[in-house]
């Protein structure tokens, strides 16, 4: 987990969180709790966007409805963020894309994305720029994953940490076997 301030990409803009320390027991599981992190988002609508994705297309969550939506917050100088990207890239490619959409909503401008991408592999449908949607989602910690189900409510909220390979795996499965 990385504290946004701190480790800022150049040009974006963020505000000053203060450090956030997540015990092992906070860790956000599929079967949250409303006072744990990310607590405020979950069985919540979705707050809506509306974002330019690298390839040009714009993205709209309100346009995604009846879909499961994986968010991932992150940014190029956020070590944790990069250090998951493989585990994100494997689960990606485990889920039916017909019925599941990853986006990775990032700090970074385009350009630096485009340089980033030459040397990391990240399989997401990648929106740059996003510091408003951070905004929106009220983020103060990086990386952060968040599920929202078909219906648009979010899920699943994890902010970091080692399990996250199995924690959202879980949450896509979940999301996916509760009715519309």
């Amino acid at each position: 987990m990385v504290n946004a301030a701190a480790n800022s990409p150049a040009g974006a803009t963020v505000p000053y969180f203060n450090k956030i320390k997540i015990r092992p027991e906070r860790r956000q599981l599929p079967e949250s709790h409303p006072d744990q992190d990310g607590g405020e988002l979950l069985n919540k609508p979705a707050p809506v966007f509306e974002l330019k994705g690298l390839d040009s297309k714009i993205y709209s969550l309100r346009a995604l409805k009846g879909k499961i939506v994986v968010l991932n917050f992150w940014f190029i100088s956020c070590k944790p963020c990069v250090n998951e990207m493989p585990v994100l890239n494997s689960i990606k490619d485990s889920q039916d894309q017909a019925k599941v959409v990853f986006l990775a909503l990032s700090l970074d401008n385009k350009d630096a994305i485009y340089t980033f991408l030459q040397n990391h592999e990240f399989n997401y449908t990648i929106l740059p720029s996003a510091a408003q949607v951070h905004k929106k989602y009220n983020l103060n910690a990086y990386p952060t994953s968040i599920v929202i189900n078909a219906r648009g409510i979010v899920s699943f909220v994890q902010i970091g940490g080692p399990d996250i390979g199995k924690n959202l795996s879980a949450a896509i499965n979940a999301a996916l076997k509760s009715p519309n």
